[in-house]
């Protein structure tokens, strides 16, 4: 920072009474005060020492030579000082407007050469500004609080040099120095510089304040006011005028007039100062005129002083008359007015004054309008309009035709029709309103669209998040662009061809990323200099070749050029896989990962644990993954620990592509051991996940009553799903849509189920198409059947859920024997110790489908102290398996009951 000691002598030369005239006003300082103390008798005059003494007591720093000068200059003969002339020099300016001024325009000396300097430097900065665009006044703004147009030097120039205006510093004090205009060496007035620099003239030439008024005459011409920006004046000559326009805005505004002058009242003496009397009420927004105020003025100002004392209180009370008359509780007789639209219509409307006869004639003129109306049957729905605008109206209507002075017409009614203080807007509702009644509604409506009119929107509440994106390479970042695009089904270059407008191919850098927020594409620094190293252009600096980076985004639609490539050349397909920041998998953390899941399955089989539950209390949306941590969380849970390596080796392994979790669905279906039962034959047969391997060939009548099953258990609606493919109700539709529609559904089908169901509903005629209709006929005879409303005497069969139990599933003879003996000690223990499995099952069945899991079973009665070996979990299972995937816990427990009663 600059420093700029040294300018009160030299650049600014004052007289030392001028300096104190300054400060006194500044402070606000009585410096009378200050010699009484020492002037008992109230004589005028001091001694020399005692004179001292009072100034010291001021708190301005005087040098010997200037105490020495005041004193000459009021020492009389007698070696006195005569205080009462300083000190009426002092405070002249506290009485005299002129006398101010003069104390407050500090002398400027300049040598030739200094004002030539001034004059290129100020030139220089004009041209800067001009180049640059830079708004000049508001940065200086900024540091005045006050709003009193100066700032301190240092303010000064930390703002010239954040614009980039800082002269050197030679230059910078000449500039100071031109500027310092209220005798305060250390302040500066910018609004003159930026006056100065924007062409702004100090000195303009007095304008009257009624030259661009005109008053109200009965002969007024409107229509050549047009274009004029003439406003009318008020009317207003009476106090009683006056307070009726001041109470309008107070009711309209709802306003507590009498608390904006309390707070300019400490004392609550119920006076206040002319000044402040008019700035209460600008303050409160109440628009009052000059004039207006005058008529106040000379009706509460209590005293003939400049600048005197007004009586507030009684203008306050003058003004709530219109909601209550003071004492009214003394006078039970007393009525107060009512308030209506005619109290506010002083503060909202200024009509023109319009004779008698002209009055007749506008009534007569608006009947002619209102007829024409209702003949022709037209409609003038159009608040405010210009009246150019308004005359346009009337001659499309052709309404103006219908009398024979069109001018005389138009004037009048512009003339009844201009209440807002100006010529060129005219109030057309209230035209419609009176000639035109077509529209009962219009009042409605219009004082429903007011209640929306002061209606505040809230600022959308965002935080700033700055993006750290790191791509591994170019690739990477590529591939992360045309998955948002694929996704977001975007054309990227429709955001940035209108910065092209020349088809170039290039466009800047700031265009390039101002296109990409605009797609929603938001990128990182990192990401953004990745783009420009590839795409920039060389021989153009801070440009993009736009075109190529687009082709390459474009590329996971399609690829250009390609009516130019062979038809037996395959096309590449791009990829949309990224892994920002991941390390890539090594052969030996697949190593690592398979020793893991090796120690995890024999872990789960010796403690026979199902861990999906675990994590299922992480997975709160059901997105079938979780955290690194809470992955982590969850096997030390259980008593499964992992190393770091381990930890790392099955997180790289199982880490999902968009946002890095586990997928530990995954995880343990690749670890969950199968539950393997021996059959008959000593085959082993395994019952989780795994359906048999000696699966005879499914039979198209059971694949559908499987479906039927499935429909009327989950009360599906067919024919809602495959309308929405199907608009046209052809009954048809293609394959992969059939496929789609039947996993939106739920219904899980294998491959072999679904080329059967397809087979079995294919068109003939078209083998890509497969007729729904029949097949939601087919299926949908578990709740009705087709034709009823042309037979009603018949009555649709009543379907019944047939047992899915699978033949090789049958029990032996031996394994019967087996299961009744366990079920009777079940039974005996589950009533011996009052033990309700049920609502245990319940729990862990989320569908609530009456099925479990096999390992979930297991885990119950382990649970309540049943242990099974493992022959007698496998008798159980084959008993009790829904399709030999699942765990029918219902059909358990009823049998259950059964034994429990062997006991009662």
């Amino acid at each position: 920072m600059l420093s700029f000691t040294g300018l009160v002598g030299t650049y600014v030369q004052q007289d030392i009474e001028t300096r104190l005239q300054q400060e006194v006003y500044k402070k606000q300082i009585r410096v009378r005060e200050f010699f009484t103390d020492f002037d008992r008798l109230r004589k005028g005059w001091v001694t020399e020492d005692k004179f001292r003494s009072a100034l010291s007591m001021i708190n301005f720093h005087f040098t010997r030579d200037e105490i020495e000068e005041i004193i000459r200059r009021y020492k009389l003969n007698d070696g006195l000082v005569q205080y009462t002339t300083f000190c009426n020099k002092l405070e002249e300016q506290f009485l005299n407007s002129e006398a101010k001024a003069q104390v407050f325009q500090a002398p400027q000396i300049f040598n030739k050469d200094e004002e030539d300097t001034v004059k290129r430097l100020m030139l220089a900065i004009k041209r800067k500004i001009a180049t640059k665009r830079i708004f000049l006044k508001q940065p200086f703004q900024d540091f005045d609080r006050t709003a009193c147009s100066h700032i301190t030097i240092d303010q000064f120039s930390r703002v010239l040099n954040q614009l980039g205006l800082l002269p050197k510093d030679q230059y910078l004090q000449l500039l100071i120095r031109q500027y310092i205009d209220n005798g305060n060496p250390k302040e500066v007035n910018y609004e003159m510089l930026s006056g100065v620099i924007t062409g702004i003239k100090h000195n303009p030439k007095e304008v009257h304040p009624d030259d661009d008024f005109i008053e109200d005459k009965e002969g007024l011409d409107l229509i050549s006011t047009l274009f004029t920006s003439k406003k009318l004046t008020d009317n207003i000559n009476t106090l009683e005028q006056v307070l009726k326009k001041i109470q309008g805005d107070v009711v309209m505004k709802r306003i507590r007039i009498r608390e904006f002058y309390k707070d300019f009242d400490s004392l609550r003496k119920g006076l206040v100062t002319e000044s402040q009397f008019a700035r209460i009420l600008h303050l409160q927004n109440i628009p009052v005129t000059e004039k207006e105020i005058s008529i106040l003025l000379n009706h509460y100002k209590i005293d003939s002083i400049p600048n005197g004392q007004v009586d507030y209180n009684q203008f306050c009370e003058d003004v709530d008359k219109i909601f209550t008359i003071k004492g009214i509780d003394k006078s039970p007789q007393a009525q107060v007015p009512q308030i209506d639209d005619t109290t506010t219509l002083p503060a909202r409307r200024r009509y023109l004054q319009m004779t008698e006869q002209e009055a007749i004639q506008l009534d007569e003129l608006l009947m002619k309008y209102k007829q024409a109306i209702q003949n022709k049957r037209c409609s003038l729905e159009t608040n405010q309009v210009r009246v150019h605008h308004y005359k346009s109206i009337l001659k499309n209507s052709q309404l103006i035709q219908l009398i024979p002075r069109p001018l005389f017409t138009l004037n009048l009614l512009l003339k009844r029709f201009v209440d807002k203080a100006n010529l060129n807007e005219v109030n057309y509702y209230d035209f419609c309103r009176i000639v035109d009644q077509s529209d009962e509604g219009v009042a409605i409506s219009r004082s429903h669209a007011d209640a929306f009119k002061n209606y505040v929107k809230s600022d959308n509440v965002s935080q700033a998040f700055i993006r750290n994106d790191q791509p591994n390479d170019f690739e990477d970042l590529m591939a992360k662009l045309r998955r948002i695009v694929k996704e977001q089904r975007q054309r990227v270059a429709e955001f940035l061809k209108d910065f092209d407008k020349l088809r170039s191919g290039t466009i800047t850098v700031t265009q390039l990323r101002k296109g990409l927020s605009m797609a929603k594409i938001l990128l990182s620094d990192a990401e953004f200099q990745l783009i420009l190293q590839n795409f920039g252009c060389k021989d153009k600096p801070n440009f993009v070749y736009w075109k190529d980076f687009t082709d390459q985004v474009d590329q996971v639609f399609t690829t250009k050029n390609l009516e130019k490539v062979s038809p037996s050349e395959d096309v590449p397909l791009m990829s949309t896989q990224y892994n920002y920041g991941r390390v890539s998998i090594t052969e030996r953390d697949r190593q690592v990962a398979e020793v893991v899941k090796k120690k995890f399955q024999y872990f789960c089989k010796a403690t026979r644990l199902d861990i999906k539950q675990f994590f299922q209390d992480w997975d709160k949306l059901g997105r079938n993954k979780v955290s690194p941590k809470q992955f982590r969380q969850t096997l030390a849970t259980v008593n499964f620990i992992l190393s770091d390596e381990e930890f790392q080796a099955v997180v790289k392994i199982y880490a999902a592509e968009d946002d890095g979790d586990i997928r530990y669905v995954q995880f343990i279906n690749d670890t969950q051991p199968p539950l393997e039962m021996q059959t008959e034959s000593g085959a082993s047969q395994a019952y989780v996940g795994v359906k048999p391997k000696e699966k005879e060939k499914l039979q198209p009548s059971v694949l559908l009553e499987q479906i039927k099953v499935a429909v009327k258990i989950k009360r599906l609606r067919l024919g809602d799903y495959f309308k929405d493919f199907d608009p046209l109700r052809k009954g048809l539709m293609p394959t992969n849509k059939f496929r789609g529609v039947l996993s939106q559904m739920k219904i899980d089908l294998d491959q072999e189920s679904l080329d059967l169901l397809e087979t079995m509903y294919v068109v003939p005629e078209d083998p890509i198409r497969v007729n729904y209709a029949k097949f939601i006929e087919d299926v949908e005879i578990v709740f009705t059947k087709s034709g009823l409303d042309k037979d009603p005497l018949m009555k649709p069969p009543v379907h019944v859920i047939p047992t899915f139990l699978d033949p090789r599933d049958a029990l032996t003879s031996e394994e019967e024997e087996a299961l009744h003996a366990i079920m009777l000690r079940l039974g005996e223990v589950v009533k011996k110790h009052r033990i309700l499995l049920k609502p245990h099952f319940q729990d862990k069945d989320k569908t609530k489908s009456g099925k479990i899991t096999f390992t979930r079973f297991r885990s119950i009665m382990d649970f309540h102290k049943l242990p099974l070996t493992d022959d007698q979990f496998r008798v159980i299972c084959k008993r009790f398996a829904y399709q030999g995937i699942e765990f029918n816990y219902v059909e358990f427990d009823e049998i259950l009951k059964k034994y429990e009663n062997f006991y009662q």
